[in-house]
């Protein structure tokens, strides 16, 4: 049996979010824990979660600082599960805690979203070079990603 937490599924707000919470089935059977940030949706949710502060990179400077506290309460939450795997559909608040992950030789896997068809995110040509696995939603974008795995469209 595994403890509660052993796998965090992690995700930005908005369809990030969205796309990770079609992962519920697994969510749930494996006891996971959602790491996103916080915001009026991800609020309302049965799910074991915790937050992340929403931030933007269109904050200009004080992004700088935002992105700094969720490396650190990245770390918090990576020394509080200690995950056996990480599962991410991305972007930016997510790539400190899948780079801890890495660093410490956990699974990490990374779903490039269903919105971009035939091009990288800045977040998956990151994520292509740590993730153990690498997930496509698309045929297309096995393009761009050659040793990534097509996996459909999680809708």
């Amino acid at each position: 049996m595994m403890k509660v937490g052993q796998v965090l599924f992690c995700a930005s707000a908005g369809g990030h979010y969205t796309e990770i919470l079609q992962l519920s089935s697994l969510i749930k059977a494996y006891q996971g824990v959602v790491i996103t940030e916080k915001t009026k949706i991800s609020n309302q949710t049965e799910i074991p979660t915790r937050y992340m502060p929403y931030s933007s990179r269109n904050e200009g400077f004080i992004y700088v600082f935002k992105f700094f506290y969720v490396c650190l309460l990245s770390l918090v939450y990576f020394i509080q599960y200690r995950p056996k795997a990480i599962i991410s559909t991305g972007v930016h608040s997510t790539l400190p805690l899948c780079l801890l992950g890495w660093l410490f030789r956990r699974k990490v896997i990374y779903i490039e979203t269903v919105a971009v068809v035939d091009k990288p995110t800045l977040t998956g040509k990151i994520m292509y070079k740590f993730a153990s696995e690498f997930y496509v939603q698309w045929e297309e974008l096995l393009e761009v990603y050659p040793k990534g795995i097509y996996g459909g469209v999680l809708f």
